[in-house]
C-alpha cells in the first residue's frame, strides 16, 4: 500500500516530455470510463472516448475505457498528485456503481411488476367467469 508521502508525489503536468511510466496507483480498472464512457471522457481529457458516441463501436469504446482509461487519464489531465487523481477516479467509480445499482433495481421493478400484471385478472373477468349485462 502507498503512504502518504508516496501519494503526493509526482504532479501531473502533462505535455512534451511526460514520462511514460506510471505512477503505482494510477493503472488499474476504470469503472466511471466503462459505465459512464464519453461523460466520463470530457472531463478527464480523454477524447478518444468521445468514439463511444458513434453507433456500432461504443462497447468497444466502452471496454477500452475500462482497459486503458486511467492511465489516459493521468497522462492527459492536470493533476496535483496521485492522491488527487485516485481520489476523483474513486468518485466516478463510486457514482457508476450508483448509476448500476439505480438500474439494476430499476430492471427489478420493471420485471416484478409485468409479471404480477401477467397474473392478475384484468377488470370484467373473475376467475375464468365473465359478466353478462
Amino acid at each position: 500500500m502507498l503512504d502518504d508521502a508516496n501519494m503526493k508525489t509526482p504532479a501531473n503536468t502533462p505535455g512534451p516530455g511526460t514520462p511514460e511510466r506510471l505512477p503505482e496507483g494510477v493503472a488499474g480498472w476504470s469503472w466511471g470510463g466503462f459505465v459512464f464512457s464519453w461523460i466520463w471522457a470530457i472531463p478527464n481529457r480523454t477524447w478518444w472516448g468521445l468514439l463511444g458516441l458513434v453507433p456500432g463501436i461504443g462497447l468497444v469504446v466502452r471496454v477500452m475505457l475500462g482497459l486503458k482509461g486511467r492511465q489516459a487519464a493521468w497522462r492527459n489531465g492536470r493533476w496535483d498528485s496521485v492522491a488527487h487523481f485516485r481520489r476523483v477516479q474513486r468518485r466516478w467509480s463510486m457514482a457508476a456503481g450508483v448509476a448500476v445499482a439505480l438500474v439494476a433495481i430499476a430492471v427489478a421493478a420493471t420485471v416484478t411488476l409485468s409479471a404480477h400484471d401477467k397474473r392478475a385478472p384484468r377488470s370484467g373477468e373473475h376467475a375464468g367467469e365473465q359478466l353478462e349485462l
